[in-house]
């Protein structure tokens, strides 16, 4: 039998997974060169932060200020916060801030809330202990600071508004909608209100050849962000690369825009698999977004043999489940937010010959995004796909495994 490891659990036991195939089938691990690098050291990310790609310093930023947020990704992300927030807060304390002109906000955009278990695997026990940590609210208590360049109202968390110094702390990841993710999509749409997340998602339908994965440069909804991170005042973005188990490689510190420009370059390279089509079987791992996993059959669609021949596998494992999220996904039989989008039986075979998803705890809505529950096969255990798998391709077969296919891309020859 051949093996691959994939990385599995991040926010539980953080593990490997091995997957068995037949020597008979010829397998490809469809990797990416940044996802073996090693993580930073703490001494490392402390240069970092301390040391900005451009502007001034965060110590130089906090000095006579009244009252810091700092924002933070949700679990959504593979982001180690409590990596990264204790040298921000040294720096702060460093220019005279005490503890209780400091708070934390998730960035939850319009997903829904999290409790203090999550926020000490995310922040540690020492900052949940220490400092208050909020939820944000899409609902209310939002202000508004203003409008777009084309038209988008943004509503801002009161919290976040209130404070004179306003931080940031993300990863850069390839992104289905702003091509990479990170910079000021923590402000819109991680802070905003429902009705700004909602315009904000009409920006998908302007212009679709200027959003998508990886398609960073000239992508329209990043300028969406850009503006709402003008118009909130973010002082400071501090954003992230990761490798395959969830260990911080590189992070760029300092002013969103550039942050975003240097992390978005590296990743470019970091997160690219090569142009690779044509499989009879496609396994997409989730991980670093396992709560988010249906946007690992993006790349399932792109690598899978065209004219719905092949067989797509996606390895779904997340025991807290898929992430609520108020404007996409369902909230009762055939609605749900804003642009939720039902999907009638039958929907998946017209993309695949064959939807096997292997989920150890499954529930019935899942899949809301992509498709209809009886659209797919859901097993629990990877033996289990391989029999199913196994019974359709007795012979020979090509096949190929994403590590995590809600972090990489696919880089298209120029």
């Amino acid at each position: 039998m051949k093996t691959v490891l994939v990385p599995s659990r991040l926010w539980h036991e953080n593990t490997e997974r091995e997957l068995t195939f037949p020597d008979r089938w010829d397998v490809t691990d469809l990797s990416s060169p940044g996802f073996d690098k090693p993580g930073l050291s703490p001494e490392q990310i402390r240069d970092k932060v301390d040391h900005p790609i451009a502007g001034p310093t965060l110590e130089e930023l906090a000095k006579g200020k009244k009252q810091a947020v700092i924002v933070f990704d949700d679990m959504t992300r593979p982001t180690p916060v409590k990596d990264v927030a204790p040298f921000v807060l040294e720096a702060l304390h460093r220019a005279g801030m005490k503890r209780e002109q400091i708070r934390f906000l998730w960035a939850l955009g319009s997903h829904g809330a999290y409790d203090m278990i999550n926020a000490r695997k995310k922040l540690g026990d020492t900052i949940v202990e220490n400092y208050a940590v909020f939820n944000h609210d899409p609902f209310q208590n939002t202000v508004r600071v203003g409008r777009t360049p084309t038209g988008v109202e943004v509503w801002l968390n009161r919290e976040f508004m209130d404070c004179d110094l306003k931080i940031g702390i993300g990863c850069i990841t390839a992104h289905v909608h702003v091509g990479f993710g990170g910079g000021a999509k923590l402000i819109m749409p991680g802070v905003a209100g429902i009705e700004t997340i909602n315009q904000f998602h009409n920006q998908l339908y302007r212009d679709q050849a200027r959003t998508g994965l990886g398609n960073f440069d000239n992508n329209i909804m990043r300028a969406e962000c850009d503006a709402a991170g003008d118009l909130a005042g973010l002082n400071f973005k501090i954003d992230c690369l990761m490798n395959r188990r969830g260990e911080i490689t590189n992070l760029h510190a300092g002013p969103f825009r550039a942050t975003h420009d240097a992390g978005a370059e590296e990743g470019k390279i970091h997160y690219g698999i090569p142009f690779s089509t044509g499989y009879d079987i496609v396994v997409s791992n989730a991980y670093g977004k396992a709560s988010e996993s249906a946007i690992a059959l993006l790349l399932t669609l792109m690598t899978l043999k065209p004219g719905a021949q092949g067989t797509g596998v996606l390895i779904s494992d997340a025991p807290e489940g898929q992430v609520p999220h108020y404007v996409m996904r369902s909230w009762g039989t055939g609605y749900g937010g804003r642009h939720y989008n039902p999907r009638p039986p039958g929907f998946v075979q017209l993309l695949m010959k064959k939807l096997l998803v292997m989920s150890p705890q499954p529930d019935r809505t899942s899949l809301d995004l992509v498709c209809h529950a009886d659209d797919a096969v859901t097993v629990k255990t990877w033996p289990e796909v391989l029999a199913l798998l196994e019974q359709d391709y007795p012979g020979e077969a090509k096949v190929a495994v994403i590590q995590d296919g809600t972090m990489q891309y696919m880089r298209f020859p120029t």
